[in-house]
This record gives structure tokens, sequence and C-alpha cells, in this order.
């Protein structure tokens, strides 16, 4: 029986579930640069240890409810096809092993709403958790605005000489 590391998350109310091997790190809400003119479910920037590391709002992907700004708030670091991305969360709980016989298939409902990132329920101890496939949440076109920021970024940050950076 196969058995899969998860991070529990939490959006609004909701928990849900990402595989653990497409997470790097869970960090502490920090600074977050806006960038300006980016899709409405990108944050901006944050330093990740001198690196600059685009942030999603993963609330907003999952069109979940805003929840209220606490101290909760974690950032899920993850690497998509080499694409390194923080996702802002509600909080972040734990990790979880689970076998692929407790995780349910998607409800009709959820598939005929064109749902096509949740990959599964898993019933766990009274707990309904949402499995996310990130690789669905954080399609190509997301993937691919986020390349673009940091394009963007790259570029602006070679045009400033060093004398200007001073």
């Amino acid at each position: 029986m196969a058995r899969r590391q998860l991070v529990i998350f939490k959006v609004g109310a909701e928990e849900f579930a990402v595989d653990i091997m497409l997470t790097k790190e869970v960090v502490l809400m920090r600074d977050i640069t806006p960038v300006p003119e980016s899709e409405a479910y990108v944050e901006g920037v944050m330093n990740l240890r001198g690196s600059l590391v685009p942030v999603l709002d993963l609330r907003k992907r999952l069109r979940a409810t805003t929840a209220n700004a606490h101290t909760d708030h974690r950032i899920i670091v993850a690497n998509l096809d080499g694409v390194t991305a923080g996702l802002i969360v509600d909080g972040a709980s734990e990790v979880l092993r689970v076998s692929d016989d407790i995780i349910e298939p998607v409800p009709e409902l959820v598939a005929e709403m064109g749902v096509t990132y949740v990959a599964g329920v898993i019933n766990f101890k009274d707990r309904f958790i949402t499995l996310v496939d990130l690789k669905k949440a954080l399609s190509d076109e997301i993937i691919g605005e986020l390349d673009a920021v940091m394009n963007a970024l790259s570029s602006r940050r070679r045009q400033i000489s060093p004398a200007q950076a001073v």
C-alpha cells in the first residue's frame, strides 16, 4: 500500500493538502514587495536568503473567502518544474502521512464545476481535507506570469548601475 506525505494547510476555514515532494519549506509571513502590472493573485516578491521568490496568494487562486489578517499566515515555498514560488496560506498545521486508499475520488459536483486542481478528498479522523494538485492549481498560464515577473525584475535590476544602487 503506497503512502505519501502531505503538507496540511488552511485557506479560510477549509483544510487543504499538497504533496510534500513539491514543497521546499514553510516560512513565516514576511515582507512582500508588490510588482506593478501583475495579475491579482501575484502578491509580489520576497527575499528568501538572498534570492527573489515570486509570491502568490493561494487564497485568491482557490477563490476562498479572505481570512482576517493574523499571525498564522505562512508561505509555502514550492518548486514546480524548476520554478520556485511562495504560496500564501492562512496557516500550515502539520505533515500527514496517508495511504492512497483513504484518498477518495473528487466529488462529482466539483468535477462538474470544472475545478481541475482538486485531486481528491481525504477523510481523516473526522476531518475532510482537500488534496490539491499544485501543478494544475498553478497552471502553465500562472507559471508563465511568474516567469514574466522574474524577467521584468531582473531586467530592471540590470538597468540600475552600481553607482545608482549605492
